[in-house]
Order: C-alpha cells, then sequence, then structure tokens
C-alpha cells in the first residue's frame, strides 16, 4: 500500500462502475486501501444531473488530497447551448463544496469553447484513443492550446494504441510541457480496453512510458472487476514504484 506521501495516485470512480456501488461507498474503499487521489467519472450528461453532492459523499471524498472530475464525454456536445450552461452550473456547485484540481474533457466532444473559457473552470483535455478523430496526436494539443487555456492529461493506454512503441507518449510529453497536468494509467487485455497495469498485457509499454518521470499525479482507470480490494493494492503498489 502506498503511503500519503506527495505522490498522488489513485482511481478513477468508472473503474468500479459494474459494482453498482454507491460513489461514496466507492470513495471509501479506495481510501480504505491507500489511494490519496481520486477522479469523479460521468459517462453522460444524465449521469452528472443525478449526482447529489450529500454530506456522506463531500466527506468521503475529501479525504483524498487530489480530487478531480471527469465530466461526460458521450451524448454530449459542449457549445454555447442550454446544456453546457447546466453542465457547467452543475461543474461550479461542485467546484464550490470540493476542492477540484481538474476537470477532464474530451476534444472531439467540443464545438465551441466560449462557454467553457468563459467559466473559468479548471478544465483538462485529454488525448484520445484509437476510436476518436480529434486529439489523438500531439499536434492536436498545439492547436488546442491556442484556442483556450486550459491544462491537459495523458492517457498512456490511448497513447499506446496509437503507438505501441510509445514513442508518441514521449512526443505528447514534449508538446504539453508545463500543461501537463495528470496522467490517466491503465493498459489492456485481449477483452479490456482498460484493465490495472499490474496485470495488462501490454504493462512493458506503459512502464516504458512511466518510467519518463511524468507529473505526480496519477488516475488509475484499469476496470476492476474481481478480487477487487486486492486488486486496488496491488495497482497502487505497482504504479508507485515510478515516481
Amino acid at each position: 500500500m502506498i503511503k500519503q506521501t506527495k505522490q498522488f495516485i489513485g482511481f478513477s470512480t468508472g473503474c468500479l462502475y459494474r459494482s453498482n456501488l454507491p460513489m461514496s461507498k466507492v470513495a471509501e474503499l479506495y481510501y480504505a486501501n491507500g489511494a490519496n487521489a481520486i477522479e469523479l467519472g460521468f459517462k453522460t450528461p444524465a449521469d452528472f444531473f443525478k449526482l447529489k453532492l450529500t454530506d456522506k459523499l463531500i466527506k468521503a471524498v475529501k479525504k483524498f488530497s487530489y480530487i478531480s472530475i471527469h465530466a461526460p464525454w458521450k451524448e454530449v456536445r459542449y457549445d454555447q447551448g442550454q446544456e453546457t450552461k447546466k453542465i457547467v452550473k452543475k461543474l461550479k456547485e461542485a467546484c464550490a463544496k470540493l476542492p477540484i484540481k481538474g476537470i477532464v474533457l474530451h476534444p472531439g466532444a467540443i464545438d465551441d469553447f466560449t462557454l467553457l473559457n468563459k467559466s473559468k473552470l479548471p478544465f483538462l483535455l485529454e488525448n484520445m484513443d484509437g476510436r476518436k478523430r480529434a486529439g489523438t496526436h500531439p499536434e492536436d494539443f498545439k492547436e488546442l492550446g491556442k484556442k483556450c487555456n486550459f491544462n491537459f492529461v495523458l492517457d498512456l493506454q490511448h497513447a499506446y494504441e496509437h503507438d505501441p512503441s510509445m514513442k508518441l507518449a514521449k512526443d505528447f510529453v514534449k508538446i504539453m510541457g508545463s500543461r501537463l497536468q495528470h496522467l490517466h494509467v491503465s493498459g489492456n487485455s485481449e477483452t479490456e480496453i482498460h484493465v490495472p497495469t499490474f496485470c495488462a498485457q501490454n504493462q512493458k509499454a506503459i512502464v516504458k512510458a512511466l518510467k519518463l518521470k511524468l507529473p505526480g499525479v496519477k488516475i488509475l482507470e484499469g476496470i476492476l472487476l474481481e478480487d477487487i480490494e486486492n486488486s486496488i493494492k496491488k495497482e497502487l503498489d505497482f504504479v508507485a514504484k515510478f515516481k
């Protein structure tokens, strides 16, 4: 189990989406097993609008040293419309109640940066996987950086999908520079796109990137399916080695 140090490592709540546990229980489980960072993930706007920041949830999440949100990425277009206004309003409410350090967005879901820029929220743009068209290569982030003042997230598994040698990951690090705030860390298997790194089929490639001495915040995205507490501890221990 990792110690509560300046290295921040923890999981996305999405890693346990198949468990149907309440978000407060997910947070408690992660913290009890050594995580000191957490990312609250919401797939769709409908999922996000269901979020209730109860005293129980706030208490559970505030224990973490680093807190981020993954804003909806499916069934959503970020523009100047009413839905975007509603999402931004709810994000501001969350930031007022929790010390949110970053809010992850998928570049391909953004049609217009106007409302997002005006909000002054701590948005982060993430590089995308092989199923997406926008935000898949370092050059995309040169252009994105001109449209907004947002920081960035590097997803190592997404980089691997485009380049198993992980040279692309190095290129992302170079282009993102000081705007690279945190990492999404996972690997893959024959049946899953995101699995814990300690048991990933492509573990060697992901480790190659982890050895680049990247930012100290690592959000783990491998789905947790069985022997959950043991898997949490194993993944934290494995990734904590790469400081």
